[in-house]
């Protein structure tokens, strides 16, 4: 099996599998063959064993020798393709001394396969194992020697006879075999023998000869020593997971301690099939196969050591592939980018291209202009994304600019992991009616969502957000919701009622204080001032013209009948008079109460209709759980009673009306006989008569003039009106706490919203739990509060109000003055905000000394204008994120955007491949390494990511599986190439090290000069 360009790909390895050159094989031996030729049978056999098995790397792990090995090598050497696709590689399996007597080690070397074969010799003439006498190396004499100086007892412990120990050697070379230790001394020195970084050591944990029992209290430096090995066996997952440096619930009680006796290093675990037939080759125990995801190489080896968590599963099969294999559709393939026949462009551009991906992170790199972001659009335009606006070189004024038709010289064919493939011309554009199947986001994409977000200009960024959390809400609380906007308003749908009953109980209460701001203003006092001042004019002039007074006659001759007729008429008219007055005050009344039945009458009508509608809702939820509305709620109005009253006023204010109108053609009658009268009449009595006529008139127009406190346009009204303007500073006060009450309520109610969505973050609160690097380390909170739209707040303040008077007078100082007033309030305190309100009016006024209408455009109404600031229209419950403490209006543009990608790869459910352009764009490297490399590697689980970047702390620290190395050859017919593979392979490597670091000499020189070291970390 050689590197491929798709990368670190899941294989399974097999690191202990014995071969007939194993003193315990069962079956023919290499040792015991008679001839060249059985040796050749022997060894093909197990070739061809090894080459049908499962597993894709096999470590040949046999005692004592690499015979094994060496007679494989050989044999596939010499018969091109008997081992098929299969990496065999060195290992050997020792038993070294122990300080425990009760304890036996066992130590494996898994070695490099590129070393040459005197390498591995110098390894096994290392050895030594300590005799009586001396120390002598690796031999079947010393094995021999080795078991005869074995005492009778510790040979009948391991059930060997001593007797024929002591008189057949090939008895005793088996028994030397099986017990012989070499000394902790040799080990060491047999592994320092070999060329640095071509050896591994693999430890036993819980398995034969494995170290987990030993007692660490007595032997705590051997031991130490020993857990320094880079690979162990281990059965146990609790335990695997603390050599991965994995803290979970099932290792927290033990984890600390572990962690710490390891040097907080992780550590790779594996099992391996511990074969000792060629039946055994590929038979795991327990099923529980070792799979790493790296090249078939000992690079690749090395490099799934430094990423144990990541790149090594022990079970039937890891979960990305099997999800890989379980949804093919979600998974890019291969890519692959020619020039149309027929194309008249000469340019070579992408011609030719053709890239296998890998199903995890691929990491494209590339020095500025190498064609990075147009591999980037190629395969966002390929997968159908809706993000065209965000291309930045398949551009209308990059690759599509012009008249050369450069982009639709080319077209794009995309494979998927299930087969399927589609082409498509790269001056395409999104295929409308068809799904996204591929999500392509930018830097600045994010940075203009989130932004927006902050300035108010745009709800996007909640709407993505909102996408989300729907997309993790239980499915038993979606029913049959399409979006969380639908669930929301469905949910919130009585709160929202409650807010426009406000806000209309809001607009009668301003008008009223409306009235009242007309009232004291000055033009109002002088109008009512006037008005006085008219009245009091013409009631000095009626007293000027008080009718001179007659004495009324006493003598008989006054005692004629016209005169008691008069009498009677004056009578007459006086009891009409007092009638007139009754008549008009019980009208007064009727028309008052006929008035407000007529008021309630609407209000209980519209109530009614509220009523119904609310009824209709209701028994519509009740409807859905079996219920009748009935049965819970009884919703009645009794209009027709009212309607019944307001008809008998009606009728009752008819019958005075008509009453009226009788009167005053009596009083008419009486006025026109008493006119008749008074001609018959002489002298002093028709003077007296005339002059108590007079009388009556002057005092009927008196009493006209000065009326009273509640007859409109009359001196006493005016007087009365006057005193009142005196009160109306404390009704204003107490309107004003009235409304500031409403504002309160429309707040509290806009919280109670916000605070009721809160139980949606729970989902997502769970994944982040999860996942302690985001919760400790990033601190991500998710948010559902009031947001206050600021910008929106000043936009329609000042298309209410002058910015030539006032308190906010000044472009743009106005502006200025008003957003640092917001600035400087806590929106999370009703307090603050409804003193902010207050506070805005008094500014506007600058304490009253301007009126409100002065300060207002023109068309605009005091009215309007309140109703919009007390209202709270800017307010609103929105979603949103805080990092670390700090809020979106808090963080620069860069970290937003980061954010949101840390949201979107912690918790989306979109298992679409996803490209991301330069995400690191505005984030120094420490945050980069903090922010995103956590969450991408958790994101890489789940779906495919194809990450664009200049900075080694994504490509590296993420542990790409695939490196694409992007090329661009202007002189060279504008070619554009890609290389690709995995990072441990060599070629990757230095391409890595030469773009994102610099050339090695470049970073050696960087890395020489730190003082930190790995202890001050």
């Amino acid at each position: 099996m050689v590197a491929t360009s798709r990368g670190s790909l899941w294989r399974v390895w097999d690191f202990h599998a014995h071969t007939p050159a194993s003193h315990q094989w069962n079956g023919a031996k290499l040792e015991d063959a008679l001839s060249a030729h059985d040796r050749e049978v022997i060894v093909a056999a197990t070739v061809a064993a090894i080459k049908v098995a499962e597993p894709d790397v096999v470590v040949i792990m046999d005692y004592w020798t690499f015979d094994g090995y060496f007679a494989i090598k050989e044999y596939a050497k010499a018969n091109p393709g008997a081992l098929g696709d299969k990496v065999i590689m060195p290992g050997i399996e020792i038993r070294m001394e122990s300080s425990h007597p009760d304890q036996r080690l066992n130590v494996h070397f898994v070695l490099d396969p590129e070393l040459k074969d005197q390498s591995l010799r110098d390894v096994l003439s290392s050895l030594k194992i300590s005799l009586k006498s001396k120390e002598r190396g690796l031999s079947n004499d010393c094995f021999v020697e080795w078991a005869r100086e074995l005492g009778t007892d510790k040979l009948s412990k391991h059930s060997f006879a001593p007797a024929k120990v002591a008189s057949d050697d090939k008895y005793a070379l088996l028994v030397g075999r099986s017990t012989a230790e070499v000394t902790a001394t040799s080990v060491r020195a047999a592994f320092d023998c070999l060329p640095e970084g071509t050896g591994l050591v693999l430890m036993p944990w819980d398995t034969y000869g494995g170290m987990k029992d030993i007692d660490w209290a007595n032997h705590y430096a051997e031991t130490r020593r020993l857990m320094q090995a880079e690979i162990f066996e281990c059965k146990n997952v609790a335990t695997r997971e603390c050599f991965h440096g994995l803290k979970t619930s099932r290792n927290d009680k033990f984890f600390d301690s572990f962690w710490e006796s390891i040097g907080k290093r992780p550590r790779l675990c594996v099992r391996g099939t511990d074969a000792h037939s060629l039946s055994s080759y590929g038979k795991f125990p327990s099923e529980m196969k070792t799979w790493l995801k790296a090249e078939p190489t000992f690079l690749g080896l090395k490099q799934a050591i430094k990423e144990p968590a990541t790149r090594s599963f022990i079970g039937d099969i890891p979960p990305k592939k099997a999800l890989v294999a379980a949804n093919g559709s979600l998974f890019l393939d291969r890519i692959q980018v020619s020039k149309k026949a027929g194309a008249l462009v000469h340019e070579d551009w992408f011609d030719g291209v053709d890239i296998e991906l890998n199903s995890d992170l691929v990491a494209v790199i590339g020095n500025k202009g190498s064609g990075k972001s147009g591999f980037a659009d190629i395969l966002a335009l390929a997968g159908n994304s809706k993000s065209h606006k965000y291309f930045t070189f398949l551009h209308p004024d990059r690759f599509k600019a012009g008249g050369t038709k450069r982009a639709g010289a080319f077209q794009v064919r995309l494979s998927w992991c299930n087969g399927a493939s589609n082409t498509l011309s790269l001056d395409a554009t999104d295929v409308i009616g068809q799904p996204e199947r591929v999500k392509y986001i930018s830097q600045r994409y994010f940075e203009e969502l989130c932004n927006e977000h902050v300035s108010g200009r745009s709800d996007r960024f909640a709407q993505e957000i909102k996408g989300v959390l729907f997309s993790k809400m239980d499915p038993a609380e979606k029913l049959s919701f399409e979006s969380l906007d639908d669930y929301l308003r469905a949910q919130e749908g009585s709160a929202a009622e409650r807010v426009v009953q406000l806000r209309v109980k809001l607009k009668d209460l301003n008008a009223s204080l409306v009235s009242l701001d007309i009232q004291q203003t000055a033009e109002y006092r002088n109008s009512l001032d006037e008005k006085l001042a008219v009245k009091r004019l013409a009631f000095d002039d009626l007293n000027s013209r008080i009718p001179a007074p007659v004495e009324k006659p006493v003598d008989a001759t006054n005692l004629n009948p016209e005169s008691v007729r008069l009498e009677g008429i004056s009578n007459d008219l006086m009891l009409e008079d007092q009638k007139i007055v009754a008549n008009e005050s019980e009208r007064k009344k009727e028309v008052e109460r006929r008035n407000a039945l007529s008021l309630a009458i609407g209000r209980v009508t519209f109530l009614q209709k509220e009523v119904d509608e609310t009824a209709q809702k209701i028994g519509d939820d009740l409807a859905g759980v079996g219920i009748v509305l009935d049965q819970i709620v009884v919703l009645q109005t009794k209009s027709k009673e009212l309607e019944v009253l307001h008809g008998l006023a009606v009728a009752k204010i008819e019958k005075l009306s008509l009453e009226h109108s009788g009167i005053s053609d009596r009083v008419a009658s009486l006025k026109i006989q008493r006119d008749s009268v008074q001609e018959l009449l002489d002298g002093p009595t028709k003077e007296y008569h005339l002059y108590m006529t007079a009388l009556e008139t002057w005092q009927a127009e008196k009493a006209a003039i000065l009326g009273s406190e509640e007859s409109a346009e009359s001196l006493l009204y005016y007087e009365t009106r006057i005193k009142q303007l005196e009160e109306l500073p404390a009704q204003r006060e107490a309107f004003e706490a009235q409304r500031s009450g409403i504002c309160e309520e429309i707040y509290r109610e806009l919280r109670a919203v916000a605070d009721s969505r809160k139980p949606l973050f729970h989902p997502v609160e769970k994944i982040v739990a999860d996942f302690p690097a985001v919760k400790e380390d990033l601190r991500i909170d998710f948010q559902s509060s009031l947001f206050f739209d600021r910008t929106r707040f000043i936009e329609k303040f000042f298309a209410m109000v002058k910015q030539n008077t006032g308190g906010f007078k000044g472009d743009p100082e106005g502006a200025v003055k008003l957003d640092g007033m917001i600035r400087a309030v806590d929106i999370e305190s009703v307090e603050e905000v409804v003193a902010l309100i207050d506070s805005v009016c008094a500014e506007l006024t600058l304490n009253g000394k301007v009126s409100l209408q002065q300060v207002l455009r023109v068309g605009v109404t005091p009215q309007e204008f309140y109703d919009n600031l007390f209202g709270l229209h800017q307010l609103e419950p929105k979603f949103s994120l805080s990092l670390a403490g700090t809020t979106m209006q808090q963080m620069s543009p860069g970290q937003r955007g980061a954010l949101l990608l840390i949201f979107y790869l912690l918790v989306d459910n979109d298992q679409t491949p996803l490209v991301l352009d330069q995400p690191e764009d505005n984030l120094d490297n420490q945050t980069v390494y903090s922010m995103l490399v956590p969450v991408i590697q958790r994101a890489k689980e789940r779906r495919q990511i194809i990450l664009v970047t200049h900075n080694a702390n994504l490509a590296v620290c993420c542990d790409a599986e695939q490196i694409i190395h992007a090329g661009f050859d202007r002189a060279n017919r504008f070619k554009l190439s890609y290389t690709s593979g995995a990072i441990e392979s060599s070629s990757v490597n230095r391409a890595v090290v030469d773009v994102l670091e610099g050339t090695v000499p470049a970073f050696i020189n960087r890395k020489e000069k730190y003082i930190a070291s790995h202890a001050d970390v």
